[in-house]
């Protein structure tokens, strides 16, 4: 009988959902806007060295797969560089502003282009218009460049719905894994262009900084004043996401990240919800 009651027992526990982590550590998932400009640019050693908590783990799919992890409770928090949807509150899930970001339309500094309508934007990002003569530049095919589509990355659909009145992109562009490595894409082809995080341009070396800039969109340029206010059309909040009001290590990552310290580093990048 006991031994029966073992085998039974043994059955009962591979049968339950595999506990994945413990409920006070601190495990992320999600925007690798905000992972690489934010956490890995020096908020996790910050907060680690001040607190002596560690992380677990820094993962950066996208903030639909961070997302996605958090509710299947893969992670403690998830990253969204992107407002959260009304499904996704519907199911608990609460995210904190930490940062506001734009989305910068780059292109290489050799384009004598400077300055684009959201309609011509629309425009080259759904394909319909091909050569940089029709937004008044010389006579050469368009090249864009976007993340991998299909993977509900946020940068792509915010972008798409704030720039493009959520028409569908473009096909033949070019698919490029991570975002920093598509502003490097368009430092080397002349008649590139992509739209990315602004905050990802400080995570490109310095010569190959020098040779991109960021549209100025309607007239209107990428400035903390700009992104905070609104006026700059394509931004949009960064978020730490939780399942749930934010308790434990994680709920003193995040004060962490919303005091003068965490948003300095923030600051670094992006313009800080709180000066």
């Amino acid at each position: 009988m006991r031994r029966l009651f073992f085998v039974m027992l043994i059955a009962m526990m591979l049968s339950l959902p595999q506990v994945v982590f413990c409920d006070d550590e601190i495990s992320y998932s999600g925007s690798s806007t905000i992972g690489m400009s934010i956490l890995d640019a020096g908020a996790v050693k910050a907060f680690e060295q001040k607190t002596g908590i560690k992380f677990k783990s820094v993962e950066q799919p996208g903030s639909g797969k961070g997302i996605k992890a958090l509710l299947e409770g893969k992670v403690t928090m998830a990253g969204a560089s992107r407002k959260l949807e009304t499904e996704e509150k519907k199911q608990n899930l609460i995210g904190t502003a930490i940062g506001y970001d734009a989305i910068a339309v780059f292109v290489n500094k050799k384009n004598p282009v400077n300055n684009l309508t959201k309609e011509q934007i629309k425009g080259i990002f759904t394909g319909k218009i091909k050569n940089w003569k029709e937004v008044g530049g010389k006579d050469a095919p368009i090249r864009v460049n976007t993340e991998i589509a299909g993977e509900k990355r946020a940068t792509m659909l915010a972008f798409q719905e704030m720039a493009m009145d959520k028409a569908p992109y473009g096909t033949g562009f070019k698919e490029i894994d991570f975002p920093r490595d598509q502003i490097v894409e368009v430092a080397k082809d002349e008649n590139g262009i992509c739209s990315v995080s602004f905050g990802l341009l400080a995570a490109v070396s310095a010569d190959l900084r020098d040779k991109v800039k960021a549209f100025n969109v309607g007239g209107i340029d990428p400035s903390d004043k700009n992104i905070q206010s609104g006026a700059y059309p394509i931004s949009r909040p960064l978020l730490l996401v939780t399942n749930g009001l934010p308790k434990g290590n994680v709920k003193k990552f995040i004060d962490f990240m919303l005091s003068k310290e965490g948003q300095d580093i923030v600051n670094k990048n992006f313009v800080p919800v709180r000066k």
